[in-house]
């Protein structure tokens, strides 16, 4: 789990699932049914629930010991309300998009709305074309539900209720994607996930950037079973588009590592950061970029926008991005031109310094070793926490300790890569997901 800031002690969540009987039931506040918060070194029953949507306390003050919940259990039913008679005109598929005369809210830490670009828009409704979509689930996505819903068939779920104004039953539910609360009756939103045979429905969500990633792909799991379920499907994937910046994209794998991330980056229209318009733009433009367990390869970037194909990757990828032939890709993420470290096998950011006793390139020199090392991958067994020279694994395999690749002592390569691994490690693989099974002698 990403650990909390300012701490070195992970900080685990549990969410209420839909199908949670009366006794896993979580209490709720306004916004829905809460989190449940605890520490590594603390068992559930020793945390706290607090507010899924509201990070700040001022703004919702809920907070129980996990202890207290226990002993009350008291009554805590949220019924879901009947949707609202619109105070105004509902808008037909023609009519103009209202996000761009509302005013956006701006509080960061709760719902702030940034709106897609008009570029974004066209490269997100072209990915509907181009992938054969029929219907769209827009979550926290306004502006791209009201340029779909011409062409496509669309839902937006969305904690903003002045869309009610505008949309009606059938395409609008009052929503908080963190713990995947309906606050309206969800019957509409069901038989918008009833599909024929030709239909191929895709999520495109569009989360708070300060969001916890395990929430989201909690959600994500539950509309995938919801949709599984009201289709009387077996384990069916539903195609995805996550929008995030580049830098949680650890987070975001660890949590469904299906995902992989596209080079496109998604500028906002009123965002002053997360563009490349203006003087307070990056200097590689926005760090906003798409996820997706579509296959990349199906993904069409367009070039007029800084965007070529790469015959070696069979892809679309940013012109900047120089193919690496040892690693076999487009090796990066944040716009630089990455180059290869041979040390470390990998390619890394043109400011990165190479530990030898972390065995990994760095941001800078002078770090704290032993607090980076537990934050590792380990190439040998595949779990986090160490570093390949302290996995316990290898050492009760293999005592003898070697320079360069531990596995054969070459020099030109590591762990990750070496033709040997397969004496010592069986993997298997699964929609994205690597298990390491360590092989006795």
């Amino acid at each position: 789990m990403p650990e909390k800031e300012n701490t070195n002690e992970k900080l685990l969540l549990q969410v209420q699932e839909d199908w949670a009987d009366e006794a896993e039931q979580h209490p709720s506040c306004q916004h829905g049914p809460t989190v449940l918060f605890y520490r590594q070194s603390q068992r559930p029953d020793q945390g706290y629930y607090a507010c899924s949507a509201h990070r700040d306390s001022k703004l919702c003050n809920f907070h129980m010991a996990a202890d207290k919940w226990e002993r009350s259990r008291l009554k805590d039913v949220l019924v879901e309300k009947n949707y609202p008679e619109a105070s105004g005109h509902v808008l037909k598929a023609s009519d103009s998009d209202p996000t761009k005369s509302i005013l956006a809210l701006a509080q960061d830490k709760v719902n702030a709305q940034y709106f897609f670009d008009e570029a974004a828009l066209d490269f997100l409704a072209d990915q509907c074309r181009c992938l054969g979509i029929t219907k769209v689930v827009c979550m926290g996505a306004p502006r791209l539900h009201f340029r779909l819903r011409a062409n496509y068939k669309s839902f937006l779920l969305d904690l903003d209720e002045r869309f009610a104004r505008y949309l009606g039953a059938e395409e609008f539910c009052l929503y908080n994607m963190c713990n995947n609360h309906f606050f309206y009756k969800r019957k509409p939103f069901e038989k918008f996930l009833q599909c024929s045979a030709e239909d191929r429905l895709l999520i495109v969500t569009d989360p708070p950037f300060g969001c916890r990633t395990e929430l989201i792909a909690h959600t994500l799991r539950a509309l995938r079973w919801r949709h599984n379920r009201i289709n009387q499907l077996p384990v069916t994937p539903l195609s995805i588009f996550w929008i995030f910046p580049y830098f949680s994209i650890n987070h975001i794998r660890q949590e469904m590592p299906e995902m992989e991330m596209s080079d496109y980056r998604i500028n906002y229209s009123n965002h002053s950061r997360y563009t490349n318009v203006g003087k307070e733009s990056r200097f590689c433009g926005s760090p906003v970029r798409l996820f997706t367990n579509v296959p990349l390869q199906l993904l069409n970037l367009p070039q007029n926008e800084g965007y070529k194909y790469c015959p070696k990757c069979c892809l679309h990828t940013a012109s900047d991005n120089l193919h690496c032939g040892r690693c076999q890709k487009c090796t990066s993420k944040n716009g630089q031109t990455y180059r290869h470290c041979n040390e470390c096998d990998m390619c890394v950011k043109p400011s990165y310094v190479h530990c030898h006793s972390c065995r990994r390139c760095t941001q800078r020199e002078g770090h704290d070793c032993s607090f980076y090392q537990t934050k590792q991958q380990c190439w040998l067994c595949g779990q986090r926490g160490h570093i390949e020279t302290n996995c316990g694994v290898w050492k009760t395999q293999r005592k003898r300790s070697r320079t360069g690749c531990l596995l054969c002592g070459r020099q030109d390569h590591r762990e990750r890569r070496c033709q040997h691994r397969g004496r010592y490690f069986k993997e298997h693989q699964f929609l994205g997901h690597t298990s390491i099974q360590c092989l006795s002698n």
